[in-house]
């Protein structure tokens, strides 16, 4: 078929999906002519979809002709075409396109800024960079804060002059844009130019500033950064956090002295901060410093050194550790005593066993948390060994122990302990024994139920609702009328968690 015939039938034809596939002819079999008349309809077609095959076609076959329609189609007002058009033109690095595509930044919700950025770049990587400096100057300021953007992405001498001019723009966002803009190509002997920025009043330009003094690794930056551990703006913290931890972790790892001197200081905010840093360096020389903040009366700073320490540690417990165990403050031993149960140093369970006779509780807890970590044969043997301790503290620490680690090997060893005449290991161990599986005899949860002390009757109750026997609803139904209330209201709830209709099958 002759052109002018594919011409006629195009003319003739109302179906757009006709039309679609007429295009592809026309283009295919004659370049010129045919860009040339599909050009000319492109202007009079009103379906969006034959636009945007017209457009296509003109991407495939980049020439004068193609250029133009491309260009024309930058104000399509269907997105597809439009977006078509602007890949195409950065395809082929048009710099005849560089004026309209940088006037489509004037729309703030552009819906294809990024492409059309993409597409600037493209062409400006190739030359014409006078045209988008121009745009500092007389673009709305919707084109102007994209121009730091756009020049950072080219990366060229040039583009870094201009970028430096406008850090100190007099629009904070351009000043923002620009210091970004400059993040990965600037040189560390120009890092003076980001500092000065750090001072700036508008917080996004401080918060650039920050991120990208770390990325370029300046050490001069370091006690500026280290001044903003204390800020009251906790991104202002977490930027400079990281920041410092770039630059720091570039350096051989001598002490981090300005360091542990905000750790010894009293701003409780730059003290967090300080931890975080230490845990992200893995300093393991900061470990001492660490320690000591165990003792302090914050608890996100004990729980911050705490992470900190298992971070930097991880699989071996320091020596500074090990001795912690043996400090004067509580808080030093119970959270040395934690960082051994995490870690899980078999080596010192008899160090931590040794705490179960500490006057203080809490220590107590912590060494009991720690061991049943391990829940190792050592572990069982032992305690199972200091049930029998004359120590009260001793003998109550190693029934938590066994009932902690909670397996049917630990629990059943409490079996004997059932009748013992401390009234809290009693309660301990009924609640506990309850939850064991496959409990066939129930006589020493009865008989439990009849102990003087309230405290055991409620326990014997809880403990016989968990195993579930109908065997002991007769004897639970028994204390119904029991004189303490709460006696019978665990009575109740053992009975109904036996079985619902219990009052049927007594």
């Amino acid at each position: 078929m002759s052109f002018q015939e594919l011409k006629n039938s195009y003319l003739k034809e109302t179906v757009p999906l006709k039309k679609i596939q007429l295009i592809e002819s026309i283009a295919l079999h004659f370049e010129n002519e045919g860009l040339e008349f599909l050009f000319s309809q492109y202007k009079s077609e009103s379906d969006g979809k034959v636009r945007k095959k017209i457009i296509d076609v003109a991407g495939k076959n980049i020439n004068d002709i193609s250029i133009q329609l491309l260009v024309k189609a930058l104000t399509d007002n269907n997105i597809e075409s439009r977006k078509a058009s602007v890949i195409a033109l950065g395809k082929a690095k048009a710099s005849i396109a560089l004026i309209p595509l940088l006037n489509m930044l004037q729309n703030p919700s552009l819906e294809i800024k990024d492409i059309v950025l993409a597409s600037i770049i493209r062409i400006g990587k190739e030359g014409a960079l006078d045209v988008i400096f121009d745009y500092i100057n007389k673009g709305n300021i919707h084109v102007k804060r994209s121009i730091p953007y756009i020049l950072g992405k080219i990366g060229s001498g040039e583009c870094i002059e201009r970028l430096i001019e406008l850090i100190t723009h007099e629009d904070p966002l351009i000043r923002k844009n620009s210091v970004k803009g400059l993040e990965k190509l600037i040189q560390l002997k120009d890092a003076k130019f980001i500092l000065n920025a750090l001072s700036d009043e508008d917080l996004r330009v401080k918060k650039s500033a920050i991120k990208a003094l770390g990325t370029i690794k300046s050490k001069r930056a370091i006690p500026h950064l280290i001044k903003f551990l204390k800020e009251k703006n906790p991104e202002i913290r977490k930027l400079s956090v990281r920041s410092l931890f770039l630059i720091l972790s570039n350096q051989p790892p001598p002490p981090y002295d300005k360091i542990y001197d905000i750790l010894n200081g009293r701003n409780i905010i730059s003290r967090r901060e300080a931890i975080k840093l230490l845990s992200l360096l893995e300093d393991k020389n900061s470990v001492d410093y660490l320690i000591r903040v165990f003792n302090s009366k914050d608890a996100k700073l004990r729980r911050l050194a705490y992470k900190a320490i298992l971070n930097i540690f991880k699989d071996t417990v320091p020596t500074q550790i090990v001795e912690g165990l043996s400090a004067k403050e509580w808080k030093i031993k119970s959270l040395c005593a934690r960082v051994i149960g995490e870690i899980g140093d078999e080596n010192l369970i008899d160090a931590l066993f040794a705490l179960l006779s500490d006057d203080d509780s809490k220590v107590r807890d912590a060494a009991i948390e720690a061991l049943s970590r391990f829940g190792s044969e050592k572990v069982i043997k032992s305690a199972k060994k200091l049930t029998n301790d004359l120590n009260w503290k001793i003998r109550r620490a190693a029934v938590k122990l066994l009932i902690k680690i909670g397996d049917n090997k630990s629990t059943e060893s409490l079996i004997g302990l059932m009748g013992d005449k401390d009234i809290f290991i009693r309660s301990w161990v009924a609640m506990s024994l309850g939850k064991l599986e496959n409990i066939s005899d129930i006589t020493p949860f009865v008989t439990l139920l009849k102990d003087k002390d309230p405290k055991m009757r409620i326990a014997a109750a809880k403990a016989l609702g968990q195993i579930g026997d109908k065997e002991a609803l007769k004897w639970l139904a028994k204390l119904l009328w029991d004189d303490d209330w709460k006696v019978k209201k665990e009575i109740e709830g053992a009975l109904n968690a036996i079985d619902p209709n219990w009052l049927d099958l007594i």
